[in-house]
């Protein structure tokens, strides 16, 4: 039964990823680069837990070989952990992709901000130059929903007013200027930092899945199958160099022999 708790404890944390990365997929917006972008997020930070469930239950074979209910709960999961080591190496192109996306659609909501402020700044501009009289450029900045104008401002001469209200645009226009200044520079570089973190995490997680997972018809993990061949070779190049270093010495020794007895 202590080993059966392992089992349970593994379940807990398939169900605790699973929670996560549901939660994660409302609302429902598949083409929608924000979405996409949160999805795999909540995919590569809690794709450890999937990782430590597997532990548990080849821990738990390891330990009671003979329980039926924690062989059939590894084999059953660690067939899925080949189908997750896929989806995680399909989720590095799906990640630079919606990041590229989410950042450009950014920087362009950021950006139509500033030119609708600067639009809109310059249509004030153009109601208080053109205005006659107080009261029509009272009526000017209403329409605009500009900056309301107080009786005490509306007592002043008019080129006195003009220049007041010239002035708050000055200084709204200053303020546009300095937080165009301070948008991001544009461009793919600078997402790179964190495009290689969750890269290079879902690369190591579908590493992790690939070592737990296995098949009906192999006892080899994803993993070892997956391993150069080139691995398994070295050592018998090796070998064989070494038996053809020892067949030289011995033609060498024969040789020798044959001189001696000549």
């Amino acid at each position: 039964m202590p080993i059966r708790n392992l089992s349970r404890l593994a379940l807990v944390l398939f169900a605790l990823f699973a929670a996560i990365v549901i939660g994660s997929l409302v609302p429902f917006r598949p083409f929608d680069p924000a979405w996409q972008n949160r999805l795999t997020g909540s995919f590569v930070n809690a794709g450890t837990l999937p990782l430590f469930a597997l532990a548990l239950l080849q821990l738990g074979t390891y330990l009671d070989p003979d329980d039926p209910v924690v062989n059939r709960r590894w084999q059953r999961f660690s067939r899925i952990a080949s189908a997750a080591a896929l989806g995680f190496l399909l989720l590095v192109p799906l990640q630079i992709s919606a990041g590229l996306r989410l950042q450009s659609s950014m920087d362009g909501i950021q950006a139509s901000r500033l030119d609708a402020a600067e639009r809109k700044l310059s249509a004030l501009r153009g109601a208080v130059q053109q205005a006659s009289s107080t009261d029509t450029l009272a009526e000017g900045l209403r329409k605009l929903n500009g900056p309301s104008l107080s009786p005490a401002d509306l007592a002043l001469p008019l080129p006195l007013l003009k220049a007041q209200v010239i002035s708050v645009f000055d200084q709204s226009q200053a303020q546009i200027n300095r937080e165009r200044n301070a948008l991001p520079r544009t461009g793919p570089l600078r997402l790179l930092p964190e495009l290689l973190r969750t890269s290079l995490a879902s690369l190591i997680l579908a590493l992790g899945y690939a070592i737990f997972s296995t098949s009906a018809d192999s006892d080899l993990s994803l993993f070892e199958q997956l391993q150069p061949r080139a691995w398994g070779l070295m050592p018998m190049r090796s070998g064989r160099n070494r038996r053809s270093q020892a067949q030289s010495d011995e033609e060498y020794l024969r040789q020798l022999r044959g001189e001696d007895e000549g």
